[in-house]
């Protein structure tokens, strides 16, 4: 491994992940296998037609509006295959951002191991395959840490050297993209500046990166902010669906995970905001009227979020139990080690907070394992530090035992 090149190493990563995710999706038929997959097909025809980045006429600000740019430009000519196709690049992409990662925070040796994971990995692979925001967004995430953890001060190296603009910037607009495919990510982004300003180094250069960082990540956002703005006359920097997402995982018959039950007499001839309205106050009032239920509700979507097998009919067959137990139950132990090992490693830091938000935030709102893909390339690396270090304790016991 430490002879080969580093150009040498980026494209072997890339080339394994991309073949196994071709693979993979010419082992899928012609059709959609997930239910929100017809919306973002039509918000993707919509917006090829010019009719906008729209469901219907009803539904306009519904869904995020990077997935289906992203999509149209491979969905005009070759359709759905020609959308999978280009996710296996993003897949591919994610895996050498998982590489970088790990080799910028710890060690050549970890971000090559936690690199090959993930071109093997079956919940990175699995989301290739769909037409489906998840891919793109797990791309866009990894992307966004990788640029934060380049502005981490560090004691050994000259602060003049770390190139604060730039990354800054960078930060800035991943975070925006990141936020306009999945706006769970527009919520992180306050949690990220108020952890800048815990950083060891002066108050001006602190300041400097939360300013530049908010800068470009407003102005990422902004087109779509002043498109819904110009629609609905509200300030709506994601989507209508939250309040919708939020009545779902805490709602009186809810058990943390996606759910059918809406009032649907309220919601009678009520516009896109009116519902957002809805959703919202009757979600509060039942927490008020039960608050021991949402209390176990947050404990029951925090299982959910960590659970070891898929939590949905669909794919709670054995087969998928197996593969699910054999990949993320294998790393879970690996991850739960590396994460109190790291806890006060300032280049870490950046991936607790991500994975400690998510998880927050899906125990509030909506929780499933597929929630949880944009942090599984985090949860490989940490893994990786958590096995290595066993196995290095594991040989010098048997090394001490022995005498050699």
């Amino acid at each position: 491994m430490a002879d080969i090149p580093e150009r040498k190493k980026i494209w072997i990563i890339f080339g394994l992940s991309f073949l196994i995710r071709l693979f993979f999706i010419f082992t899928l038929k012609n059709h959609f296998y997930f239910s929100d997959e017809p919306q973002n097909e039509i918000m993707i025809v919509n917006f090829l037609l010019g009719k906008g980045l729209i469901i219907s006429s009803n539904l306009k600000a519904f869904r995020p509006p990077l997935y289906p740019i992203f999509a149209s430009m491979f969905f005009y000519n070759s359709g759905l295959w020609g959308v999978r196709f280009a996710q296996c690049f993003v897949g591919a992409l994610t895996s050498v951002f998982i590489y970088l990662i790990g080799k910028k925070i710890f060690s050549t040796r970890i971000g090559w191991i936690a690199g090959i994971i993930s071109c093997f990995y079956p919940f990175l692979i699995f989301y290739t395959g769909f037409l489906l925001t998840d891919a793109l967004a797990i791309l866009l995430t990894v992307i966004s840490i990788w640029c934060l953890i380049h502005l981490v001060p560090l004691d050994n190296q000259d602060k003049s050297k770390q190139n604060l603009l730039l990354f800054s910037i960078l930060s800035g607009i991943s975070l925006g993209l990141a936020g306009l495919e999945r706006p769970t990510m527009e919520a992180f982004v306050p949690f990220v500046l108020f952890f800048i300003l815990s950083f060891r180094e002066s108050w001006i250069r602190k300041i400097k990166k939360i300013v530049i960082i908010s800068v470009f990540f407003t102005l990422t956002l902004s087109p779509w902010i002043i498109r819904n703005y110009i629609i609905f006359h509200e300030f709506i920097p994601g989507t209508t669906m939250g309040s919708r997402v939020f009545w779902e995982g805490n709602n009186p018959y809810s058990i943390g995970g996606p759910s059918s039950y809406f009032p649907q007499q309220k919601l009678k001839n009520k516009t896109e905001i009116q519902m957002q309205h809805i959703y919202l106050a009757d979600t509060i009032q039942v927490i008020k009227t039960n608050p021991k239920r949402f209390l176990w509700l947050l404990w029951n979507k925090f299982k959910r979020f960590w659970a070891v097998v898929p939590n949905t009919k669909l794919y709670s067959s054995p087969k998928y139990k197996m593969v699910s137990v054999f990949s993320f139950g294998i790393l879970l132990p690996f991850f739960i080690i590396g994460f109190f090992l790291t806890l006060r490693n300032k280049k870490v830091q950046f991936l607790h907070l991500i994975i400690i938000f998510f998880t927050l935030f899906h125990m509030v709102l909506l929780a499933s394992i597929i929630y949880r893909a944009p942090i599984e390339p985090f949860i490989i690396i940490i893994a990786v530090v958590g096995f290595l270090w066993l196995k290095d304790k594991i040989y010098e016991i048997k090394y001490h035992n022995t005498g050699v």
